[in-house]
């Protein structure tokens, strides 16, 4: 079978045919990223005051603080035990998708996703650690169990209709809105437009993002006259009839 697949957040990956691989990757890199975040707001706290002691003076107590409170170990334990959790969830859903394809379709993994405004601190979560991982995982995975992974550009599939592979319908959070009424899970919307991507004769993997949205702009018009000219038509034999 030949699949895409898009990263999520919730799990690592979600397939052309809509199924999710390596549930429970968002919970651990929310934890993380959360925990880290506290942490680190709460060492700046204790590194101003240090500095504080230090400039007055109080060198002993400066150098107290800086010995028990602003070491790295307890924290570079914490990125290690979460490391191992990741990969094992990255390394579980590759293994999933590879035993349906033979050939993978995917974007580039590695790369940090567009900003968008409900996810505002998805790339804090979703951290080059993570995305390296994912990277890595999926590519390993296929080439151990001679399956073909292949990178296509991704630009614009994740605000595209997967039915008509235009530049229509709305993305909200995690669901996209199709022209047609129908409503998908947006990261199986993605899947679906990269599976398509990978025939797209106009656009390659490294077309800029400003070509592309050109090229789906001008098909977008060229699907709206052609529209027109139908309506025109059933109107004109419409006309000829009740004539």
């Amino acid at each position: 079978e030949v699949i895409a697949v898009d990263k999520g957040y919730t799990e690592a990956f979600v397939d052309s045919d809509g199924e999710v691989h390596g549930v429970g990757l968002g919970e651990i890199m929310t934890e993380y990223s959360d925990k880290a975040s506290k942490t680190g707001q709460a060492r700046n706290r204790l590194y101003a005051l240090e500095q504080k002691h230090r400039e007055a003076g109080r060198t002993a107590k400066a150098d107290r603080i800086k010995t028990n409170n602003l070491g790295t170990k307890k924290i570079n334990a914490r990125k290690d035990k979460v490391q191992k959790r990741i990969r094992n969830n990255a390394f579980r859903a590759a293994h999933s998708v590879v035993d349906k394809a033979s050939l993978v379709i995917s974007e580039d993994l590695s790369r940090p996703i567009a900003k968008r405004r409900p996810w505002k601190k998805y790339n804090r979560r979703m951290s080059a650690l993570a995305r390296g991982t994912l990277a890595e995982a999926l590519e390993s995975t296929t080439q151990q169990r001679k399956a073909r992974h292949v990178l296509v550009n991704a630009a614009y599939t994740s605000q595209m209709d997967s039915n008509t592979h235009l530049l229509e319908g709305k993305r909200e959070a995690d669901k996209f809105y199709c022209a047609n009424g129908d409503v998908l899970q947006a990261d199986f919307n993605a899947a679906l437009n990269l599976l398509h991507r990978y025939s797209d004769q106009e656009i390659t993997l490294y077309t800029p993002h400003k070509e592309v949205r050109r090229v789906l702009l001008a098909r977008s018009s060229g699907a709206t006259e052609r529209q027109g000219a139908r309506v025109a038509r059933d109107q004109n034999l419409l006309s000829t009839l009740c004539g």
